[in-house]
């Protein structure tokens, strides 16, 4: 097994470069409202693992699973709209449109059996796209997400008074969201990439991603599907609701990790790898 740290060390190397230099091909597809989707992949094969990152982040938050399963498996990246080097004209950001940014790639690509793998914001990414694909989806897995998916839509005001309050204070809450992504533990090179990563980000997408993750219902939108769900979460970040969660689908498991912060796949690169070997190997 090679040592945490040493993942580490190289992940670090290679956070700032593009992807393209561990072998992947940058690509794009048009999602449904003519927003440019970028996508990376690696392989040719119709059956592949497509993995989906969360709320201001990109596909290079995934780059520690992507040298690692590219070895054996066809492996794709995607850049949400306003995300990364996707497009950033989408007029209204919600979950539904990103599950069609994923369907766009997919389609694309041809790919007919896929692994979604979506981390924080990604995990309700990808069961949107998992009811846009159908039978084309596999295996859900998601990554410190889906705490509680009895949970319906977040009130209109309360609604209205988050967002409001992100537009006019976007730094500061950008900042206080951050700070409870990680632990004392979490690298502090990690911690400082993140943080200046976020801010980075494009602030019409942040606010309309923050407004898709207050709106989604979950209920709604796993009730008429029928796929397996592996999810693994920290149990620092947010309380899971397990019993809730089990009860309310049918074909769910839930795992955690201790001692971790949110990006469970970059602080333990090489533990989530060997855990998500083991989820893709029990579908098989």
């Amino acid at each position: 097994m090679i040592n945490a740290e040493d993942v580490s060390s190289e992940l670090f190397d290679k956070l700032d470069r593009p992807l393209t230099e561990i072998g992947f091909r940058q690509d794009s597809a048009l999602s449904a409202d003519g927003v440019v989707i970028n996508y990376f992949v690696s392989g040719s094969n119709k059956k592949a693992l497509v993995f989906v990152h969360g709320f201001s982040c990109s596909s290079k938050y995934w780059l520690a699973q992507l040298q690692h399963f590219s070895k054996e498996h066809t492996v794709v990246a995607v850049d949400l709209a306003g995300h990364g080097d996707s497009g950033i004209n989408r007029k209204t950001y919600n979950m539904d449109a990103f599950g069609k940014d994923i369907k766009s790639v997919v389609n694309d690509l041809g790919l007919e059996h896929i692994t979604l793998i979506g981390h924080s914001m990604g995990g309700p990414v990808i069961v949107e796209a998992a009811n846009e694909l159908g039978d084309k989806v596999d295996l859900l897995i998601g990554v410190d997400t889906l705490h509680d998916i009895t949970g319906e839509p977040i009130g209109r005001v309360p609604g209205l008074i988050v967002n409001t309050m992100f537009k006019f204070f976007y730094e500061s809450m950008t900042e206080d969201i951050i700070a409870d992504f990680f632990t004392d533990s979490t690298d502090d090179y990690l911690k400082k990439w993140i943080r200046e990563d976020a801010l980075k980000a494009n602030k019409g997408a942040a606010q309309g991603s923050l407004n898709a993750l207050l709106t989604m219902n979950y209920p709604e939108n796993l009730n008429d599907l029928s796929v397996p769900i592996k999810i693994l979460n920290a149990r620092n970040f947010r309380e899971t609701m397990v019993d809730a969660n089990l009860a309310s689908y049918k074909d769910i498991e839930i795992d955690f990790f201790e001692d971790v912060g949110h990006f469970i796949m970059m602080e333990r690169p090489s533990e989530f790898n060997e855990w998500l070997e083991l989820q893709i190997s029990k579908k098989n």
